[in-house]
């Protein structure tokens, strides 16, 4: 019987170093493939060192066929005349440029620093400063909506799902009391988005990721 020999990892510093390595909590990995972060990634990368974009400061639509080829996506089936017609797009771009993956300088789009190596840091940062990036005292739309859908689930049973429509007349009601106005259909594709909340058919239910953002919301909250 012939023996083989075992094989190494390598140096023992190293086989040392990989057995040292701690594991990535389960949040971190969820965050790493919510479909915002890879589009953030992949965008980046398309970005590289810099690339031109329009006056109005985004894509070009000559660009946007490689640009949806970059993202893993397979660009619209129509010419483009403008970026505003592949609205997918221009909400990861916006999500971008509020996160600080991307800047505009004049007519060119630059990397910027929002991009890290914890996907979950990044994850966060950048769902806060879409959420919270006019300063505004009163976040309304699709970003409000999102915040507002996000405190009602967390308050149902863990895994439960909520009816996407009851939540939306809920929802409706206390806005026009409060009167202000919130878009709860655009603020739960925000949080799919994001990977916070599992949309099926007509319902709603907030994830892992969802109930940590809760945790975050609430520790920036002023007391």
């Amino acid at each position: 019987m012939s023996r083989r020999r075992k094989q190494s990892s390598g140096h023992p510093a190293k086989r040392a170093a990989i057995r040292d390595k701690p594991a990535e909590s389960p949040l971190v990995r969820a965050a790493a493939a919510t479909p915002v972060l890879r589009g953030l990634r992949g965008l980046a990368t398309w970005v590289g060192d810099g690339v031109a974009v329009t006056g109005t400061g985004v894509p070009r639509p000559g660009d946007i066929p490689d640009l949806c080829r970059a993202l893993g996506i397979e660009p619209p089936p129509f010419k483009i005349r403008t970026a505003s017609r592949v609205p997918w797009l221009m909400s990861l771009w916006a999500v971008a440029r509020a996160a600080d993956v991307i800047q505009i300088k004049g007519r060119k789009a630059r990397p910027g620093a929002g991009l890290t190596t914890d996907a979950l840091e990044t994850w966060r940062n950048a769902f806060v400063r879409t959420v919270d990036g006019d300063d505004e005292e009163f976040i309304e739309g699709a970003e409000g909506g999102a915040l507002v859908a996000l405190q009602v689930l967390a308050n149902v049973p863990a895994g439960s799902a909520v009816d996407e429509a009851a939540l939306d007349a809920t929802i409706r009601e206390a806005a026009q009391a409060e009167g202000v106005t919130f878009d709860v259909t655009a603020g739960l594709d925000l949080l799919a988005f994001f990977g916070a909340v599992r949309r099926d058919p007509g319902r709603a239910t907030l994830t892992p990721l969802g109930a940590h953002l809760v945790t975050i919301l609430h520790e920036l909250t002023p007391a």
